[in-house]
């Protein structure tokens, strides 16, 4: 699923490497840490974010999400979407990342998803 996913604000699957039973994939590299990290980790330490980057930031996250739920065929749910899955470049561009617990729309059909939010 993740290599038909391409919208600049999806973090990019780059391939997958397998050595005897050892799979990874790899991933283009997004090097200013999580909104988290930012929020509340090591990069707390230097200035907050201002306002602009944090708009900057809500607005890319909402539309990788939009393609994610709206422009990708088929339709897919992150079902994980939280700060330290929110990747940032440089310049604040958002990158929604891990998409471990993702399904696609007609996997998940009318099953019913609670979440527990901290």
């Amino acid at each position: 699923m993740l290599s038909r996913l391409h919208h600049r604000n999806l973090v990019k699957l780059i391939g997958i490497c397998i050595e005897k039973q050892t799979r990874c994939l790899v991933y283009e590299l997004v090097p200013n840490g999580s909104v988290e990290s930012h929020l509340h980790g090591a990069d707390k330490e230097s200035d907050p974010l201002d306002w602009n980057s944090r708009m900057k930031i809500a607005l890319g996250a909402a539309r990788g999400l939009a393609y994610l739920h709206e422009d990708s065929n088929p339709y897919v749910i992150h079902r994980d979407f939280k700060s330290s899955n929110i990747l940032l470049e440089y310049d604040f561009t958002a990158k929604v990342s891990d998409f471990g617990l993702a399904r696609t729309a007609l996997e998940e059909g009318n099953k019913h998803i609670s979440t527990h939010v901290m």
